[in-house]
């Protein structure tokens, strides 16, 4: 089995062709996604467009089997660069659950090189870094030339936050929305959800459920309560996804920065 079998390459343009190029022509994935950079100034112009047509008609005339699937993002946002690699992964995986995604590190920005290494953590797909024998970083161009060398960095591994808790700041989210609705509050000291009410709601939902459903209505929330402790206080405490006032009687939860950060990281692949 070769490094890139019959598999998924995701790249982003870039004027550097030979390491946009290099590792396509050499192991010849069926399926591209090829990024192009957004450009939100009417007066701005993606100056590396010509290279994109180069190359996918080099690809077409090279590898006529090959499927490209090319979209314009924001080389600047982190989180919008992460969903659309999600969004990716997840779908090829739906598709064919023993899909090998590789992601091209070494072109695009510095943003979509950070968004990728952490893709390749969370969903368990590979990177990949292209460089040439003759790199002339002297010269205007900072061209390289030679033969392309592909690298595949090591990536440590992190500690990826448990679905449960996914689904649960997604259900907070969703209540949040659902109560600026029909009160329409616009004040961020507004935006959150009563923690009596969301524990009753992850119950309902089935995000939560008990061994034994106990027919005494004050026994029954109580073990709701206690079962749902389990997963709000470490994400208080711990995770700090969430922040759970201080009252003791109606006790309101909101979304950290964190937590808001999380369910965008997350807003396509669960």
């Amino acid at each position: 089995m070769t490094l890139f079998e019959k598999q998924i390459h995701i790249i982003f343009n870039f004027k550097e062709r030979l390491r946009v190029m290099g590792p396509l022509l050499q192991h010849q994935p069926h399926k591209l996604y090829y990024f192009t950079a957004i450009i939100k100034d009417p007066n701005q112009k993606e100056i590396h467009l010509s290279y994109f047509n180069q190359n996918c008609s080099e690809l077409e005339q090279k590898l006529p089997n090959l499927e490209i699937f090319s979209k314009e993002i924001d080389y600047t946002d982190y989180f919008k660069i992460i969903q659309e690699l999600s969004k990716i992964i997840k779908r090829e995986r739906q598709e064919n659950s023993n899909s090998k995604i590789f992601i091209n590190i070494s072109t695009g920005s510095h943003i979509t090189t950070l968004a990728s290494i952490e893709a390749s953590k969370l969903w368990n797909c590979n990177i990949y870094y292209a460089s040439s024998t003759e790199y002339r970083p002297y010269d205007e161009e900072f061209d390289h030339n030679g033969e392309i060398r592909v690298q595949t960095p090591l990536i440590f591994p992190i500690q990826k936050p448990k679905e449960k808790y996914i689904r649960i700041l997604q259900l907070i989210e969703k209540m949040i929305e659902e109560r600026d609705i029909q009160k329409d509050y616009n004040s961020s000291d507004h935006k959150f959800v009563y923690k009596k009410e969301l524990i009753l709601k992850l119950f309902e939902t089935s995000l939560l459920a008990l061994q034994k459903n106990n027919k005494n209505t004050r026994k029954r929330l109580a073990s709701q309560y206690m079962k749902s402790q389990k997963y709000l206080q470490p994400m208080d405490k711990e995770l700090k996804v969430i922040k759970i006032s201080k009252e003791k009687r109606n006790k309101k939860i909101r979304l950290t920065d964190k937590g808001k950060n999380l369910l965008e990281i997350f807003r396509y692949h669960f």
